[in-house]
């Protein structure tokens, strides 16, 4: 008889997750980000995560805003009523659950106490077969935003080189990373 494996959360999450207070500023959160090379940090407090602040935050809500970064708190960007999931969840509910929010981060909480991160670029390192799902949800977000999807890049692995890469572009119906993408247009 065959065992069948289920993949969890808690096998794809990041464990490491970088937490803020919600009173750090904007900009030393944007420094931290650069520091610790991610592209978020949970807000959180004693009774847990409270909040999340993303690079694409900071630009909407920032940057095109013209408002001085130094001047404005996570506290008053940061993205609030958090979903999460259990680490003991399976991989695919936690896709569905991405795809179906239009997010890509989810805080993993265990008993109320944040335990790690799971990204759209985790799951698909780990299981690339469910890029699928997280690929549809990009194509819809990016048409929802009135940017063709062909001009906006997502993570997964090329289909040239196999590579795992944080973007990819649709070059003549094949996701690519920048390198292959180069070489594409170079031909």
């Amino acid at each position: 008889m065959e065992m069948e494996t289920k993949v969890t959360v808690h096998d794809a999450m990041t464990s490491n997750v970088v937490t803020v207070d919600h009173k750090l500023s904007i900009a030393d959160a944007a420094l931290l980000m650069t520091r610790m090379k991610v592209g978020s940090l949970i807000v959180k407090t004693n009774t847990g995560p409270e909040g999340v602040i993303t690079e694409s935050d900071i630009i909407r809500k920032v940057v095109s805003k013209n408002i001085m970064a130094s001047d404005i708190t996570i506290g008053q960007v940061m993205t609030k009523n958090l979903i999460n999931i259990d680490p003991g969840s399976e991989l695919n509910e936690a896709a569905r659950l991405m795809a179906k929010n239009n997010i890509r981060r989810l805080p993993v909480v265990k008993d109320g106490s944040l335990v790690g991160i799971l990204t759209s670029t985790d799951v698909m390192a780990v299981s690339p077969e469910l890029t699928e799902i997280l690929v549809v949800n990009a194509r819809i977000e990016e048409n929802q935003a009135g940017f063709p999807t062909n001009e906006r890049p997502f993570p997964g692995a090329c289909e040239l080189c196999g590579n795992f890469m944080e973007y990819l572009d649709e070059i003549d119906g094949k996701f690519v990373c920048e390198e292959c993408k180069e070489d594409l247009e170079g031909d």
